[in-house]
Formats: C-alpha cells, sequence, structure tokens
C-alpha cells in the first residue's frame, strides 16, 4: 500500500480556507484559486481507505463554507448561505468516495469534477440569480476565458478543478513530484491562457450566463452560446447521472 501523506488534515483545511479566500478577495488577480482546491483532493484520501465516506470531510466542509463566505466579502448576512453552499458543494466528495469504494481503485477523482460540475448545473437550472459559481472567481479576468465561447461560462469551473487536480496528484498524492503529473499541471494552467489571449473575441460573461438561463434571451445572448448553452456541465449532470445510477446497482449486488 503506498505510504499516505504526513501533512495534518488541520493544515490541508487551513491551506484550501486561506488560499481560496484570498483568491475571492483577490479577485483581480486570482491565480491563488488554481492551487487552493488541491488540499481537499488529499483530504479525500484518507476516506477512500475506511469503510466511512464521512472520514476526513468536516475538514472539507469548513474549507469550502470559509471559501464561499469569503465570495461573500464576510458579509454576516450571508453566512447561512456560505454555510449551505459548503454542504452542498462537500458532497461531491462524499459522493466520489462511495463510488470510489464501491467501483474500486479505477474511479479516479474526476468524479468529483463530475459532481461539482452538475451541481452548479443544477443551481443554473434552479436559481441561476443569487447563486455562487467557482467561475465567478475568475469573473474580473475575462481575458482569461475568451474561449469559454465554446465551452459556456462554467468552463471556467472546470479549469479551476481540472487544474487544482492536477496539482494534487504533482504536490500531494500519496505518490507526489511525478513528472507527468507537474507537466500537466503546468500545461493545464498555461495552455488556456495562451489561447485566450490568442482569441480575440470576447468570452461569455456571469451576465449573459445568468440573462439565457433567467427566460430573458436578448440579442446579447444569440448565436452559438443560445444553441447550446452551458453544455458541459449540463454533459456533467448526464454523465455523473449514470455513475451514480451503476454504482447504486454495483452496491446492491454486492449486498
Amino acid at each position: 500500500m503506498a505510504k499516505e501523506t504526513e501533512i495534518h488534515p488541520f493544515l490541508l483545511f487551513l491551506g484550501t480556507a486561506l488560499l481560496a479566500s484570498a483568491s475571492w478577495w483577490m479577485a483581480s488577480f486570482p491565480m491563488l484559486g488554481f492551487v487552493a482546491f488541491a488540499p481537499l483532493f488529499a483530504l479525500t484520501d484518507r476516506a477512500e481507505e475506511t469503510s466511512s465516506v464521512w472520514e476526513k470531510m468536516e475538514w472539507v466542509l469548513l474549507a469550502l463554507t470559509l471559501s464561499f463566505y469569503a465570495s461573500h466579502h464576510f458579509d454576516s448576512s450571508f453566512l447561512v448561505t456560505a454555510m449551505l453552499e459548503g454542504i452542498v458543494f462537500t458532497l461531491p466528495f462524499i459522493a466520489h468516495v462511495w463510488v470510489r469504494q464501491t467501483l474500486g481503485p479505477n474511479a479516479g477523482k474526476i468524479t468529483i469534477l463530475l459532481f461539482w460540475l452538475s451541481l452548479e448545473y443544477l443551481f443554473l437550472k434552479l436559481k441561476p440569480v443569487g447563486s455562487t459559481y467557482l467561475a465567478d472567481m475568475l469573473q474580473l479576468m475575462n481575458n482569461w476565458t475568451h474561449w469559454n465561447l465554446n465551452t459556456g461560462y462554467l468552463g471556467a469551473s472546470f479549469w479551476l478543478l481540472l487544474t487544482n487536480l492536477f496539482v494534487y496528484e504533482a504536490t500531494l498524492s500519496k505518490t507526489p513530484f511525478r513528472w507527468p503529473w507537474i507537466v500537466a499541471a503546468v500545461l493545464a494552467l498555461t495552455g488556456p491562457l495562451a489561447y485566450s489571449f490568442y482569441l480575440t473575441e470576447e468570452g461569455i460573461s456571469r451576465e449573459r450566463m445568468i440573462n439565457l438561463y433567467s427566460q430573458n434571451n436578448s440579442i446579447e445572448t444569440a448565436g452559438a452560446y443560445l444553441a447550446q448553452g452551458e453544455w458541459m456541465v449540463r454533459t456533467a449532470a448526464w454523465i455523473s447521472t449514470l455513475v451514480l445510477l451503476f454504482t447504486l446497482v454495483k452496491n446492491k449486488i454486492n449486498r
């Protein structure tokens, strides 16, 4: 069995809480967001090898709650909202552990990304106005995400999560500092940035996304985006549903 990381869960929690909060507060240069959530992937390693899906998830919950609270500028009137958002977005980590314990080690941490994006799509459909999306961390940096014309606004959520996953694999996993993961993390960060600066057409803003999903389709949502919408998170929602159904069936058979 691979040796478990020696980093204490509290330090992993603290890393995400501080880095994510700083990213929300430094909205004009939110670069820390690309590493802020990597410790949460490391926290799930503890639960994957236990019989409980709840192992160390309290640290994930606290870190995400503080992160969402920071996104609301620590306004006390949003404390309950931040707590609810923290609870909801802890579910992808819990669901991943359940899927992995049922299906085995081939169920990688990419499922966390799928479940997270699915929840963002659910929020977008049910409550487009007033919800917080991970992509909002890059809201002021439209020049970084011109490519979201092809992915939708929430493609930036996937970008942040994928880069964090690669950073985890490169630095905090049970076998860290492997060159393929280091290269993958660098390319995941710099590739979309370089491509965005190459493009000249402005990307999808949060306002355009909300406008489309609030059934207020103005001229600004015309064209390809009106036709395909947030297809990336919609696809993630369908895949997540299939994964959960398959896991449920497998769990029943195993019993």
